[in-house]
């Protein structure tokens, strides 16, 4: 499944905008159009949109409508209907015909409506959007366990995380269209440092043969049981790097026997090399430490709605603390996210939806859903050159040996799709976790100054490295602090320092950094969190977690001015 793009052989209009909208209060007919409730925003979170407690926190049925009109110019193409993401389940009916389903909420799904849609009237679109997380879903919910240590006790809605469980149509919903004969279906571009690069991919329909032309190159490859591969060399190639987004693109023209254009698609990438070598990990030869934060999606008001404004701003508040990474938490991101990242030298992590998974809960159907939107999210990420690594996960139970199978099947597919890129697994139980032979870089959460030995930060820092000297005598692998921090309130102050000031916030994350920079095998600091955000009601969270070095409304805290000092200064030269 490639992005859509308007090119010379297809169409692209998008279907966003206001939405009628439902809760299925009861079993009914729905998918034939039904009468409002309300009107929602697409794309958005519905979560925030609305003032009463009972459409907030909704995670049953809910249903979105809309008519649209198609073009008569576009009758002779193959027309397919695009969504970006739908949390968690997604149903579509076009004109009261059900489409299909898809589940795991953060990675797209189509469908191909050319003999249901309608050139002579408006096209009904109903969607069924479903929240209800279980021991079978990836992330979990509603497992009604008892936490361990409290932060999560009893906590409404009951999510074994700490976001807010936004839901809805999320992202854009597109209609593309492309020719009735042949189409390119999937590409996938592999690179060396020494310019060469690899095109592979797969054409649906009939097709002769693929031609290729980047720069002032051009190769053809036929087309072979719906495939073709094709390689071609860059001639003083400029690599991919840390805010030096070099990209290039391929041009693809899929043809038939007497040369004629079926479909075109340009597909970018960057040319770089990502790999671990001792206690290194290196990019383009040269090791690159991460500096940067955990985020999430999430924005007062829409949620996690895609919105271009909120993740400029966001990049440009990076570029001004000098960070240059942080890690997709705790779900793929949007893929124009992601490509913004390409363009300006921002490194990756891409993390599946899977936090929290509980080896006490978790059924075969869990690792199934896990397993499938875990190569979802390969197949869409996989050209981005600003994706650096794969996270499999964040904080499963994993000093459990259940979790030992589970984990090996997802590294064995990481690696079987793509063996490009390091792949970690972020965990939360620091030496006693049993997975981390399947990685190739150990990303871990510690709290130590909060959760333990709070207020406390000379013994945390002695605690925290404790830890990592255990964790390295038992891993022997280069470690990357995905998580550590401190909440706190922005205004607040307290001489001596004292938890929920900002005096607080900056002396515990300056203090572990520098106990971080001390050890060899520390590859990197991710403080928890970016920004603040909003959380699921508890006795611990007061409007949200506040552990963001900016405020949600993304104004910087105390600790922002002492970290763009600090990282002004490359930690490798």
């Amino acid at each position: 499944m490639i992005y859509p793009k308007r090119t010379r052989t297809r169409d692209l209009f998008e279907l966003n905008g206001i939405w009628d909208f439902a809760r299925e209060l009861e079993p009914g007919d729905f998918a034939n159009g039904f009468i409002p409730e309300k009107q929602v925003a697409v794309p958005s979170s519905y979560n925030d949109l609305f003032t009463e407690e009972e459409f907030r926190s909704w995670d049953r049925g809910v249903w979105y409508q809309r008519t649209f009109t198609m073009p008569k110019m576009l009758k002779d193409e193959r027309i397919v209907l695009r969504f970006n993401s739908v949390s968690y389940r997604g149903e579509a009916f076009l004109n009261g015909t059900r489409l299909g389903e898809h589940e795991t909420g953060y990675t797209p799904f189509e469908f191909d409506i050319t003999d249901l849609v309608d050139f002579e009237k408006d096209n009904r679109l109903c969607v069924r959007v479903e929240n209800i997380l279980s021991t079978d879903t990836v992330p979990m919910g509603n497992l009604c366990n008892d936490p361990e240590p409290g932060q999560f006790a009893g906590q409404y809605p009951d999510t074994p995380f700490d976001f807010f469980p936004y839901a809805g149509i999320q992202r854009p919903v597109m209609i593309y269209t492309t020719s009735k004969k042949a189409w390119l279906d999937s590409v996938v571009v592999t690179t060396q440092n020494d310019g060469t690069v690899k095109v592979t991919g797969k054409v649906a329909g009939a097709a002769a043969k693929a031609v290729f032309q980047c720069l002032e190159t051009t190769v053809e490859s036929a087309v072979v049981d719906g495939t073709f591969e094709a390689s071609f060399k860059i001639d003083d190639v400029k690599l991919w790097d840390v805010w030096e987004p070099n990209l290039y693109e391929v041009a693809i023209c899929i043809q038939n026997d007497a040369g004629e254009a079926l479909d075109e698609y340009a597909q970018r990438f960057g040319v770089r090399e990502i790999k671990v070598e001792g206690n290194r990990i290196l990019l383009n030869g040269k090791p690159v430490y991460f500096q940067g934060f955990g985020r999430h999606e999430d924005f007062p008001i829409i949620g996690k709605g895609l919105n271009h404004s909120v993740n400029i701003r966001d990049h440009e508040l990076l570029k001004w603390i000098n960070a240059n990474s942080y890690r997709t938490t705790h779900y793929p991101y949007s893929e124009e996210l992601i490509q913004l990242c390409d363009e300006q030298g921002i490194l990756i992590i891409s993390e599946a939806p899977a936090v929290s998974i509980n080896f006490e809960f978790v059924t075969e159907r869990t690792l199934e859903a896990h397993l499938k939107v875990l190569g979802e999210l390969i197949e869409r990420d996989r050209n981005y050159p600003s994706v650096v690594m794969w996270s499999v996960a964040n904080e499963a139970t994993t000093n459990r040996p259940e979790s030992i199978p589970y984990f090996k099947a997802l590294s064995e597919l990481v690696r079987s799709m793509d063996s490009t890129r390091p792949v970690t697994m972020i965990t939360c139980k620091a030496e006693e976790d049993m997975v981390m032979e399947f990685f190739d870089v150990v990303g871990v959460n510690l709290y130590p100054g909060w959760y333990h030995l709070p207020g406390q930060v000379k013994e945390a820092k002695e605690d925290l490295r404790d830890t990592l000297e255990k964790m390295y005598a038992k891993f022997k692998k280069p470690i990357l602090i995905t998580e550590f921090g401190a909440d706190t309130i922005p205004g607040l102050h307290s001489l001596p320092a004292e938890q929920w000031s900002e005096e607080y916030q900056t002396e515990l994350i300056l203090g572990l950094i520098e106990v971080m920079r001390d050890l060899d095998y520390v590859v990197g600091e991710h403080i928890w969190n970016f920004a603040d955000f909003r959380t699921a009601q508890n006795f611990c969270r007061v409007g949200g977690n506040k552990k963001g070095a900016f405020t949600r409304d993304r104004q910087p805290k105390m600790v922002c001015h002492f970290l763009k000092k600090l990282w002004a200064e490359p930690r490798y030269k």
